[in-house]
């Protein structure tokens, strides 16, 4: 596809290659579909009061203030193809089967009213409404079979076979009908207006336009022109009109009493004078993105729109600075220019071009004409000077003579820099030059250029100067170098030595200035004092430009002082009196940077600059009367909330006065879009905001045209915004009212109902201390009543502490008795169990000794008496009546002890509980075995019983300390 639409354009550029177009070539904004986010068409175009620029969209109604772009939508959604703009700004449509108008509502939003319903049911057969006339207070809208007037109220329709045309020039408004011809509207009815002449047949006329004195313009697609002068009718012919129209003109608009631009479908747009003779074009190869142009527009400002079969472009025509690309495609940096012999030289990074010029004094701009590579120059230029009445040129491949549109090399060893002559007379024999290496010198002689042997090096020598008979030498970061001249005339260079710490680590430049030489840099202005030797601060250019870092500068003949600064380009002008600052923001940050900048005053009409993208023609004359109108406006506020709700679209009714919102505190976050109406500039436009209620000053200028405050306060505001092009081109303060409502609990009545509760609650507080008066005063009787009570309770008190003391007394001493009596019983337990102990070993030792003495055979005959006796000890040795004596004063004793223990393992036999007591008596195991009739081994066999029934499982655990613990 690319190729088919490559092979398309050169076949459309190959139709005018019959006429060379001018040099310079005004700036050429395109606007893609992707940027105004619509349809691809665009096929008309108009203007309200306030600049707004519209388009008839293939989506709708397509707006442009400079900034933002916007679309309205028809109901039907259809395609718009016509528009009108009336005195009051109501915008008029004609629409696939639709027409209507677009008028603010109350929000300042466009909405849009259709005019179809006015119509009969028989009228709805219409399809394109192709164009929209406005005469006086009637509209016109005009399809192929039908015209309709609408009047305000009422819509008429003229019915035809077929309406090709519909159109309003000179107070006419004309029309074409396929069988009457060219009619004219006169009195409610349709006249034919040509009585001498006569159309084509089958002609497709596309647009009638004021041609001067009772004259009209006729444009139609393939026929030519015609002019139409009272009721004659004339072909408007010459070979370059003949060469346009085959490329189907398709509209005509007058650009100046003397220049008219027709747009064609295959040869973009062509600028044309009176006399049919071709002055300019702008097409593919101009930079415009289609050569198929719908409509055009010239605008307040002399700005030429183009409605494009896709996209949309702005011309700056009438602006004083032009672009000049010497490359027809290629558009690389320009670096040098001059003027020599009528001839114009523009020097690039890529070679060294020229084409011929116009008379002398007019703007050079406008010369037809195409540039040539100078032969032998293809390579990186420097610069080109004029010396001697030749021209030399400073290349990279080494220094060379320009001969017509040959370039002679002189010397090729290394590259140049710059030329400077050296004597003051005409012609000078000697010519220095700054080179890569250093300084080279020339010989002139017999009109030709001559390389000598004498050559200075030391360093590149970018910038050069010459001071009586001395040469100083600068390159940008590495130094500064002095060359002077001995005895012997030979050049000697030296190192400037820089006490003053003058220079900088870079940006270091050297320029010839009002017969001064002057040094730049980061640390200021410096000029060579009268000795010649040294650089100090320059009182005369530091007072002009204070603390401004300057990069270039230049004096032309009027004695104004050309500068550089921080890529911008500005002007110290004396033609008023007294020096005046003027900027041209146009060229901002589009200048050769970094030492390379380059400015050619050729003369008040006519200056050169070198751009990234070849050269800028200024006609600085035309540039200082030119002011255009900058206004700003507030295209739209916007109140934040959980969405963006449109607070004002930008659009008020003419004659009304906008009422000034009332916002809820909880939309207080607002967003202000602002836009200032000055086309081909945007990009230079700054803005400055003040919110009266809120900022103390104006905001500092600055590039973005939106602004957000969130969070405001209740009250009343007024959101003000200003722009500039320029430092002196300020616009009027467009301004928005506004208040933001305070929240429910800050209203009047929300305070109305806090002054009740206040008053409810000093009424209560009131009340509330009358009542505690009362009380107190209850309290005061009540107090002394307690204090009375409290004295008779604490005398109470007293005698039943007293008393409590002597029970608690006879408490302790009952206490005592009985700790007294179980501490004797404790004793007498003991006593008991060792007397019982040392009863039981005594019988048992004289039982022992009575039955070995009962076995004595001496003794057998006493043997009753004997079983007698020992039956009586049997009998004392049985304990058991003295066990339950013993029980009973042991639990006694011990708080239960036996029965908490029989509680605590219910498997206990009587024996275990046995041996449970006498182990709580601390007896040893000797004396347990002799009270319970064991033996030692079954005491110690009693004794591991009794831990397995008690659960004692470790040897670490003593088993008496365990019964005490379980018992306590």
């Amino acid at each position: 596809m690319k190729k088919v639409f490559l092979l398309i354009s050169v076949l459309c550029l190959n139709q005018l290659t019959w006429a060379q177009n001018t040099i310079g070539i005004p700036t050429i904004l395109n606007y893609y579909k992707q940027d105004y986010k619509a349809g691809r068409q665009n096929g008309d175009i108009a203007q309200d009061r306030r600049g707004i620029m519209y388009f008839a969209n293939s989506n709708g109604l397509l707006s442009f203030d400079g900034t933002f772009w916007r679309i309205y939508s028809l109901p039907n959604a259809t395609t718009v193809r016509s528009l009108a703009i009336d005195r009051d700004d109501r915008i008029y449509v004609g629409a696939q089967q639709e027409f209507g108008y677009f008028y603010p509502d109350k929000n300042g939003e466009l909405t849009y009213t259709s005019l179809r319903s006015g119509l009969q049911p028989g009228d709805y057969d219409f399809t394109d409404v192709w164009n929209v006339k406005i005469v006086q207070q009637h509209i016109f809208f005009c399809s192929r079979k039908k015209i309709f007037e609408y009047n305000g109220h009422t819509i008429k329709v003229y019915n035809s076979i077929n309406w090709g045309f519909l159109d309003y020039a000179d107070g006419k408004l004309l029309a074409y009908d396929f069988e009457k011809g060219l009619v004219c509207f006169k009195n409610s009815q349709w006249i034919p207006c040509i009585k001498t002449g006569s159309l084509p047949a089958n002609v497709e006329i596309k647009s009638i336009t004021h041609f001067g004195k009772d004259s009209l313009l006729i444009t139609s697609v393939a026929h030519g022109l015609f002019i139409l002068k009272n009721d004659t009718l004339v072909r408007f012919e010459s070979r370059d009109i003949k060469e346009i129209a085959a490329s189907n003109i398709a509209g005509a608009r007058l650009l100046s009493p003397d220049k008219i631009a027709l747009n064609t479908s295959l040869g973009g747009c062509v600028i044309i004078n009176k006399e049919g003779k071709f002055i300019q074009r702008f097409t593919i190869r101009e930079g415009v993105q289609t050569n198929n142009v719908l409509c055009i527009y010239l605008d307040r400002d002399q700005n030429l729109w183009m409605g494009l079969d896709n996209g949309i472009v702005c011309i700056t025509w009438n602006n004083a600075i032009k672009n000049i690309f010497p490359e027809p495609v290629d558009r690389n940096s320009g670096t040098s220019s001059i003027v020599h012999n009528n001839q114009l030289y523009l020097g690039t990074s890529s070679g060294l071009y020229s084409t011929g010029l116009s008379a002398a004094g007019t703007d050079l701009s406008f010369t037809i004409g195409s540039f040539t590579l100078v032969e032998n120059s293809k390579g990186q230029v420097w610069n080109v000077s004029e010396v001697n009445g030749q021209l030399l040129l400073a290349h990279n491949k080494g220094a060379f003579w320009v001969n017509g549109n040959k370039a002679v090399p002189v010397n090729e060893g290394t590259g140049y820099w710059t030329f400077l002559p050296l004597n003051d007379s005409f012609p000078s024999s000697v010519i220095a030059a700054g080179t890569y290496n250093g300084i080279s010198f020339f010989n002139y002689k017999n009109n030709r250029f001559i390389y000598s042997d004498v050559y200075v090096p030391f360093e590149s020598a970018r910038f050069v100067v010459k001071n009586n008979n001395t040469i100083w030498a600068l390159h940008p970061y590495r130094g500064l170098y002095r060359v002077s001249f001995d005895e012997q005339k030979r050049p000697v260079a030296t190192s400037y030595s820089d006490r003053k710490m003058i220079l900088s680590k870079n940006n270091n430049h050297l320029y010839p200035v009002a017969g001064r030489v002057v040094l730049t840099n980061d640390n200021g202005i410096f000029e060579l004092d009268p000795t010649g030797n040294e650089f100090v601060p320059s009182g005369y250019f530091n007072k002009l430009f204070g603390t401004l870092r300057v990069d270039y500068l230049k004096e032309d003949g009027a004695g104004n002082i050309w500068f550089c600064s921080n890529k911008r380009v500005g002007v110290i002008d004396r033609s008023g009196g007294g020096p005046r600052l003027i900027y041209i923001p146009e060229l901002d940050d589009k200048i050769m940077p970094d030492g390379f900048e380059h400015i050619n005053i050729i003369d008040s009409n006519n200056v050169l600059i070198a751009a990234e993208r070849g050269f800028f023609h200024l006609n600085y004359a035309r540039y200082k009367k030119s002011k255009f109108q900058l206004t700003t406006f507030i295209r739209m506020v916007q109140r934040a909330g959980k969405k963006e709700n449109l607070l004002y679209g930008g659009y008020v009714e003419p004659g009304k006065k906008w009422l000034e919102p009332r916002i809820n505190y909880r939309f207080n976050s607002l967003n202000f879009q602002c836009s200032a109406v000055l086309y081909g500039q945007q990009q230079h436009i700054s803005y400055s905001y003040f919110l009266k209620g809120l900022d103390e000053d104006w905001c500092a200028w600055t590039h973005k045209s939106e602004r957000e405050f969130t969070n405001l306060p209740p009250g009343h505001y007024i959101f003000q915004v200003k722009s500039r092009s320029n430092f002196d081109n300020e616009s009027a303060i467009a301004s928005f009212s506004f208040t933001i409502l305070p929240p429910w609990y800050r209203t009047w009545w929300a305070y109305s109902l806090y002054f009740c509760v206040f008053a409810g609650i000093m009424y209560w507080f009131y009340k509330w201390q009358q009542q505690q008066f009362r009380h107190r005063e209850q309290q005061k009787l009540l107090q002394q009543q307690q204090r009375y009570e409290e004295q008779q309770k604490q005398l109470k008190l007293f005698h039943e502490l007293e008393r409590g003391k002597n029970e608690q007394e006879i408490i302790r001493l009952t206490n005592e008795k009985l700790h007294a009596d179980i501490e004797h019983k404790k004793a007498q337990l003991a006593s008991t169990a060792m007397n019982l102990v040392r009863k039981v070993s005594v019988f048992s030792k004289i039982k022992v000794d009575l039955n070995e003495f009962r076995n004595n055979e001496g003794f057998k005959a006493g043997s009753k008496e004997f079983e007698k006796i020992i039956r009586l000890i049997d009998n004392e040795l049985d304990i058991t009546q003295e066990w339950e004596q013993f029980t009973s004063h042991f639990d006694q004793v011990h708080a239960n002890f036996l029965k908490k223990l029989k509680d605590y393992s219910p498997a206990l036999t009587s024996s275990e509980l046995k041996l449970a007591a006498y182990l709580r008596l601390n007896l040893n195991t000797k004396e347990i075995a002799q009270l319970m009739n064991i033996s030692i081994r079954g005491v110690e066999t009693g004794r591991y019983r009794l831990r397995k029934k008690l659960g004692i499982t470790s040897n670490d655990i003593n088993l008496y300390d365990f019964l005490i613990t379980v018992t306590s």
